[in-house]
């Protein structure tokens, strides 16, 4: 029980204090420079678990789509898992995609468990190192990035994001 409250203490530190969200896009209602946003780089890449094969942004075109760069091994990332699922799984139906970009580098069968451990209904592919680079460079872990239905970039948040914050974002693009 003590080691329990431990690692919940260890879980909560981290994901508040160490990784805050930091808006680097403009917020969602917001536009660019002349009314613009960058558009996200087009990626195909394997898929992990259920997601066999390849995954490739271009197939999700006319969607509202999240991509969230996470780790198995960072515990921020793990915390946000269950409430990602969870959006999910309530928004799929309203043209939302959720694409996991596990950016482990260690055994597939050792993701392929972590997947199947946080039951996860979204596909995770493995983002490679171009895939990253593409994306900025992927400093910290989590990153997300919401891309609206053309494919702009949107939003990009670095850190746990706030649930409410993430659904007013997505429920925002939706309605565009």
């Amino acid at each position: 029980m003590k080691s329990m409250r431990r690692s919940l203490l260890t879980l909560l530190i981290l994901a508040f204090a160490g990784c805050r969200p930091e808006e680097v896009f403009p917020p969602v209602s917001e536009t660019g420079p002349a009314g613009q946003h960058p558009v996200a780089p087009s990626f195909a890449v394997p898929g992990i678990g259920s997601s066999q094969g390849h995954i490739s942004l271009a197939s999700y075109k006319g969607n509202v789509v999240l991509l969230d760069f996470w780790a198995t091994w960072c515990p921020p990332c793990r915390s946000e898992l269950p409430y990602l699922n969870k959006l999910y799984g309530e928004m799929k139906g309203k043209g939302f995609a959720i694409i996991g970009m596990t950016v482990d580098q260690g055994d597939r069968k050792d993701i392929d468990q972590a997947v199947k451990k946080f039951e996860l209904s979204y596909p995770v592919a493995l983002a490679d190192s171009s895939v990253q680079e593409a994306y900025g460079g992927i400093r910290a872990v989590p990153t997300k990035f919401l891309l609206d239905k053309k494919g702009s970039i949107r939003a990009h948040y670095e850190g746990v994001v706030d649930e409410n914050r993430l659904r007013a974002d997505v429920e925002s693009l939706l309605k565009e």
